[in-house]
């Protein structure tokens, strides 16, 4: 029985091994040749030898096994072991890129990001049959993107194309056509002049479209409509066209009042259009799914735009630094999500509007449904005009700035849980509400430039986390408060407040004696005298020098 049993797992084993054998690739340690010569062409044109790669001490032949490498087995058993990936991303590699990688038919990504590989791109990457995704991204290549002639309809399989931080010029008028899969595609800081072609409108799955930091023109109004990609049986997810200086960038040509993009979630136009007016609702239908709207720095004249009103989803707007006129409209406090807005540095009016304060997402029970952007896989950035550069903002707070207009009025009584607020550079009128205290998680809070009247409520001592105050250049009086945090303000944020004084600081910004008594004399007579009390003090010293020296050698002379 024992050996029945014995025999029996042997027989077991023999039947297993076999399977297995059975399932493992003939020549498993090599590669195809024709991968092999396919990748040597690449190597062969870089300036320096890859590790493994030929030309470098540790070659193999096997190309399987070489830096970057990854090989599938393709085909019934027996098939033979293909190159399926090949990423070499950040590897510092210059050089340039052969049409010969377009042999790795069954290649499924290239990533050859964040090198230096200068010279064209050649569209025969592009019509790969298998390639999902191409990434070559900040490397310096040049010319244009698109072939002369453009591929058959469904010849590519890419769903992913990363051009961006290159140097391209220009893109070919059927560079899209032939790419039905492409989801994702970007080619932000580039040098790209000209329209964005209208075979845009072939990529039927298009969700991110991101074009930023390059010299494309066109209409504001048409190009919002995205009329030219009404084509799309699922529209576009996501559309990012952001950066320092995209100016005048352009979608192709289309009809004022074509649909929209019903699914479009984020839209940044941030520096574009310089000077263009601002597209009405005869222009725009609206988008209802859009989550995020950015169209800041671009000197946009117009109203705030009233096609707003159809994305009930609306989570963040940023119109800063525009021309825009007339008043914030009251429908713009009846978004459900919106908790971010920023309507500064414009030429606004009228009164703030009660529903604005009243935004229910501001509540402190519904901050947990902010928008996250990361669900859409985009980097949020914000135009720091100071500064003069893009920072970017991976945490976005609850916030209000609408300073920098004519808002007159009160503020609100009633404002929801902020994190930031700013109200400066305006011609807001009456106290400082005492509401405010109730804010508990303000950290900012600008009331700089106005022309707001009575004291400083004592209860904002209560805001903890504040650590950014400023109410400058108003007409408030009484005392500052002294407490907590208020004592290591500077003088600065109470300037320009002659009724105003506290224990540290007078109301014209001058710092009062309880700083000074950390001071020495000099600093003292400095301050209160200016030259004369430093030439009085110079004098004197010489003066009390010489006449000590005097009595010492009266001294001694009459010792002698």
């Amino acid at each position: 029985m024992l050996r029945v049993i014995q025999l029996s797992l042997v027989t077991s084993s023999s039947i297993l091994i076999f399977s297995l054998m059975c399932q493992l690739p003939r020549g498993v340690r090599s590669c195809a040749p024709a991968d092999r010569i396919a990748l040597s062409s690449f190597s062969n044109n870089l300036d320096t030898a890859i590790h493994g790669w030929p030309g470098a001490d540790n070659y193999s032949d096997d190309c399987c096994r070489w830096l970057g490498v990854r090989c599938r087995r393709f085909g019934a058993y027996g098939g033979e072991l293909r190159v399926a990936s090949l990423d070499l991303a950040g590897r510092g590699f210059t050089g340039a890129l052969p049409s010969t990688l377009a042999r790795l038919d069954e290649l499924r990504v290239l990533n050859l990001s964040r090198n230096s590989l200068h010279g064209a791109l050649p569209p025969e990457l592009l019509h790969m049959p298998r390639l999902e995704v191409l990434d070559l991204s900040q490397n310096n290549l040049t010319g244009e993107l698109g072939g002369e002639e453009p591929a058959p309809p469904g010849a590519s399989g890419l769903v992913h194309l990363d051009v961006s931080l290159n140097r391209l010029t220009s893109l070919r008028s059927g560079v899209f056509l032939g790419l039905p899969r492409m989801r994702r595609f970007s080619a932000e800081s580039n040098q790209l002049t000209g329209a964005l072609p209208g075979s845009l409108s072939s990529c039927s799955e298009l969700e991110y479209l991101n074009m930023a930091n390059n010299s494309l023109h066109g209409n504001l109004g048409l190009n919002l409509n995205f009329s030219h990609l009404t084509r799309f049986p699922a529209p576009a997810g996501a559309v990012l066209l952001r950066h320092r200086h995209q100016q005048h960038q352009r979608h192709s040509a289309g009809t004022p009042g074509a649909p929209g993009v019903p699914c479009l979630a984020v839209l940044i136009l941030t520096t574009n259009f310089q000077g263009e007016e601002m597209p009405g609702a005869s222009a725009i239908r609206g988008f209802p799914s859009l989550r995020l709207l950015g169209i800041a720095n671009c000197a946009l004249r117009g109203a705030v735009p009233p096609w707003l009103r159809a994305s009930a989803r609306l989570g963040m707007l940023d119109l800063s630094w525009n021309r825009l006129t007339g008043q914030i409209p009251p429908w713009l406090g009846g978004f459900d999500s919106l908790y971010r807005i920023d309507l500064s540095n414009n030429a606004l009016a009228g009164e703030i509007p009660l529903s604005l304060a009243r935004l229910r997402s501001l509540a402190g029970s519904a901050l947990g449904a902010q928008v996250s952007m990361s669900e859409y896989g985009v980097r949020l950035y914000n135009w720091h005009v100071d500064r003069g550069q893009l920072w970017h903002n991976s945490n976005i707070p609850p916030s209000m700035d609408l300073s920098r207009n004519g808002l007159a009025g009160a503020i609100p009584p009633e404002l929801g849980d902020l994190r930031a607020l700013n109200l400066s550079w305006n011609a807001l009128s009456g106290p400082i509400p005492a509401t405010l205290a109730t804010l508990s998680a303000l950290q900012t809070l600008e009331l700089s430039h106005n022309e707001l009247a009575g004291e400083i409520p004592a209860s904002l001592v209560g805001l903890t986390l504040l650590s950014c105050f400023d109410v400058s250049h108003n007409r408030l009086r009484g005392l500052v408060p002294a407490a907590a945090q208020f004592s290591t303000f500077p003088c600065s944020s109470f300037a320009g407040n002659p009724g105003l004084h506290s224990e540290y600081c007078d109301g014209n910004g001058v710092v009062g004696r309880a700083q000074e008594t950390d001071g020495t004399l000099l600093a003292v007579g400095s301050e209160m005298f200016g030259l004369p009390f430093w030439l009085g003090m110079i004098f004197g010293l010489c003066a009390t020098m010489f006449v000590h020296v005097v009595m010492l050698e009266s001294t001694a002379r009459r010792s002698r």
